[in-house]
């Protein structure tokens, strides 16, 4: 069959944006090597990495000529996957729509009773072999009821129905390496929007599922708890691959990539032995640390770390069911500056139900002072599939059935208009003075540390390659002005 699938951008107000990398989409390249492997026709659109809007991305469609349109439906992106399936349909009303990840997770019910003429299938779960029985379906036996395929909502005879779900993939070494010749665009390592490598970037994991359960998080949900690991040998067998194919820079997208030590510290190893030559990315929780490890990371090719920080204040974390305290923050950050990590970023989130301002502040101050070489301060959003979201609707805060359809900012539910106005001017004045020559000495003081690492130095010298680039995004994140989880406008000011 001819398949198209598509990575949409999110729909976003007048003058807002995303900040933030633009990855290669792992899930739906990983579903369009399945299917090419079956033998079937697959072509994939980026959208929220290559700047097409969406009569462009009509146009993509026209031109691929699918007989089933598979489009990945995150929370965030879920009114855009409408919009291309009223815009598909329009165009071709025999076209299968089939629509995956989170949002259709949780909301399948919801999709296929509001959009049922324009949505046919909604895949529930992670397990990509689900999309591709249900191609194999259409393929073969497209009249009849597909009783028989885990994992899928659709609509039949009028009724909605839930198949049982699919089990999760529990052996991770069988999935095929993606096939990222599928991606027309070149994909860089950058922060913020500041590419800090010219040399070939991708993405891949290690791990799927998380045994946490945070309030912030659908990971657990979306996984049934159940974690699960690739081997070692399998991950450096797949380095080894990509640095076949030219690409130097390699980010982890795991949802908790160190809860197995051994397992990350044998995979340094062996990756050490192989001596390829790539940069690899991480996200790590701070109580899953320990210099032994670090130090193996960073010898085997780890460059920079986001810890998940959160907040300073621990009734915040708490209400999070974070299981970390602010102590063991700044103990991981120290450790992993000992361990001659490259980048450490630190990651915060501002506005919680009923956060205090004195609250938002101490974060505020403990992200500046932490020792890490960046942060980011992210306004904290709920939907469907978090527990907080269910908290929130338990208190009678959200009508599950009016915001079903986006995330939430949280500060609009439980926090006044002045309130909401101080906060948001906190984070801006914040990234304001942080970006700026009011901190020449932090500068100065960091001059050693980029002289000593051959990676900062490659860094800064490709800064001053792409300096005009490089200097309007510092101009933007001068004046970046939050509007929600990684979602900012700008205002027009000079930038020092």
């Amino acid at each position: 069959m001819k398949i198209a699938l598509i990575n949409p951008n999110p729909i976003l107000e007048e003058n807002e944006h995303f900040y933030g990398q633009k990855w290669p989409p792992l899930g739906i390249l990983l579903l369009g090597t399945i299917l090419k492997n079956q033998g079937h026709q697959v072509r994939l659109l980026d959208q929220a990495s290559n700047g097409y809007g969406f009569d462009k991305v009509l146009e993509w469609i026209k031109k691929v000529d699918p007989e089933v349109l598979g489009i990945s439906a995150m929370t965030v992106g879920f009114l855009s996957s409408i919009k291309i399936s009223q815009m598909a349909k329009k165009w071709n009303p025999n076209l299968k729509i089939v629509l995956g990840h989170y949002h259709p997770t949780f909301c399948a019910e919801k999709i296929l009773k509001k959009y049922n003429v324009l949505v046919d299938y909604c895949v529930r779960g992670e397990n990509e072999y689900i999309f591709s029985n249900l191609i194999n379906y259409l393929e073969n036996d497209p009249n009849l009821e597909p009783t028989d395929i885990l994992g899928i909502s659709y609509k039949f005879n009028g009724n909605i129905k839930h198949n049982p779900d699919y089990p999760v993939n529990k052996n991770l070494d069988e999935l095929p390496f993606p096939d990222r010749s599928f991606l027309k665009i070149p994909y860089h390592q950058n922060l913020a929007g500041i590419e800090l490598m010219d040399s070939k970037f991708t993405t891949t994991f290690f791990t799927r599922g998380c045994p946490h359960s945070c309030t912030y998080c659908a990971v657990s949900k979306f996984s049934n708890r159940q974690y699960r690991s690739k081997s070692p040998e399998r991950l450096v067998e797949e380095f080894s691959y990509l640095t076949s194919k030219g690409y130097s820079e390699v980010a982890f997208v795991d949802d908790n990539f160190s809860f197995n030590l051994k397992n990350v510290s044998k995979f340094c190893k062996l990756l050490k032995k192989e001596n390829l030559d790539v940069n690899w990315h991480v996200e790590m929780r701070v109580d899953q640390v320990t210099k032994e490890l670090l130090e193996e990371m960073a010898l085997a090719g780890c460059k920079s770390i986001c810890f998940g920080v959160e907040s300073a204040n621990q009734r915040i974390l708490n209400y999070y069911n974070k299981r970390i305290t602010p102590e063991q923050s700044l103990k991981a950050i120290k450790i992993a500056k000992s361990a001659k990590i490259d980048f450490i970023i630190g990651l915060f989130m501002i506005g919680a139900p009923f956060e205090t301002l004195s609250e938002c502040k101490n974060t505020i101050r403990f992200a500046l002072n932490s020792g890490v070489d960046y942060f980011f301060l992210n306004i904290v959003e709920t939907w469907p599939g978090i527990p907080m979201w269910d908290d929130l609707v338990s208190r009678g805060l959200i009508n599950e059935n009016d915001r079903w359809e986006s995330s939430t900012r949280v500060i609009d539910l439980t926090h006044t208009a002045e309130q909401r106005k101080r906060i948001l001017d906190m984070i801006t004045q914040t990234y304001r003075e942080y970006i700026s020559f009011k901190r020449i000495g932090w500068m100065l003081k960091m001059l050693p540390s980029m002289l000593l690492s051959s990676y900062k130095r490659k860094v800064g010298l490709n800064f001053l390659k792409h300096f005009r680039t490089g200097a309007r995004t510092i101009v933007r994140l001068r004046n970046l002005r939050l509007s929600g989880f990684g979602k900012f406008t700008t205002e027009d000011q000079p930038i020092f």
